[in-house]
């Protein structure tokens, strides 16, 4: 990526993430648009810091995108707060058959443009896996998918190695367009995924809730619904939508709204004729 530069004028130049974040914010976006400014808040970090002389410039810029990204985040939390439950599910420890697929398949579809996950434990093998097959999940079921915001504690015992593993994720699935940003937060607990289309999903033990497989030879290593389970209980919750659907669904829900009032018109008009005779 270049390096933006300052102009004789003494004006900051744009950064294409703040022009993202306010495209996105258009279209409605939200959940986009918070990560664009802060990526925007994080290059003028680094810009006042190579160019100290600049630092009360970038201080400037730095407050504007500050209170704007806080006011996305507190309309997301007033989505929140606003969501009712949809469906309370226990698992028992042993089961089988609670694969994500099975899950959350019902919930992962073509209004799902941005997925926000929080997975406080990603150090061991069994958790990469985990999360690997969890995005196979998303990815498959929903097609208009172009947003992955991960956030996840930093392993405390080799640091680099667990970073290195996400780079090599976010680049897989950014062949796909699939753009994935990640950060590491020491005060993580939370484990949850909300995706744009209004749905959160709180799980107790997190993606973790498979028992370790230690012999690579059973079933289970490919279809998670073979695996057994640890006890834990999901909650999935509704709130208004963070994104606004794609075109495409637009054009087909209004085509379908338009073909139930045709089919009710003439319903009604036969049911006139009848009624006149």
């Amino acid at each position: 990526m270049s390096q933006a530069r300052f102009s004789d004028d003494d004006e900051l130049p744009k950064l294409e993430s703040i022009i993202n974040a306010l495209k996105c914010e258009q279209t409605g976006h939200i959940m986009e648009a918070i990560l664009l400014y802060e990526e925007s808040i994080y290059k003028l970090n680094q810009m006042a810091t190579a160019e100290p002389n600049k630092k009360q410039l970038c201080g400037k810029y730095l407050k504007m995108y500050e209170a704007r990204a806080k006011q996305l985040r507190d309309q997301v939390k007033t989505h929140l707060h606003s969501s009712k439950m949809l469906d309370r599910i226990s698992i028992e420890r042993d089961a089988r058959g609670r694969s994500y697929q099975r899950l959350f398949g019902p919930y992962l579809d073509d209004n799902v443009k941005e997925a926000h996950l929080n997975e406080p434990h990603l150090t061991e093998q069994n958790h990469f896996k985990n999360l690997l097959n969890f995005f196979e999940v998303l990815v498959k079921n929903c097609r208009y998918l172009k947003y992955i915001r991960l956030t996840t504690r930093p392993d405390p015992v080799v640091p680099q190695n667990q970073i290195h593993i996400l780079q090599k994720i976010r680049a897989d699935l950014g062949t796909g367009n699939i753009h994935m940003n990640f950060q590491l937060d020491d005060t993580l607990h939370d484990r949850k995924i909300v995706l744009s289309s209004g749905v959160v999903i709180k799980i107790g033990r997190g993606l973790h809730y498979f028992e370790p497989q230690d012999n690579e030879y059973t079933l289970g290593q490919c279809d998670f619904d073979f695996r057994k389970c640890l006890a834990t209980e999901v909650d999935i919750w509704k709130c208004r939508a963070f994104a606004k659907k794609p075109k495409e669904l637009r054009d087909r829900d209004e085509y379908h709204e338009s073909s139930l009032k045709e089919e009710h018109d003439r319903s009604s008009a036969i049911a006139r004729a009848y009624s006149s005779e």
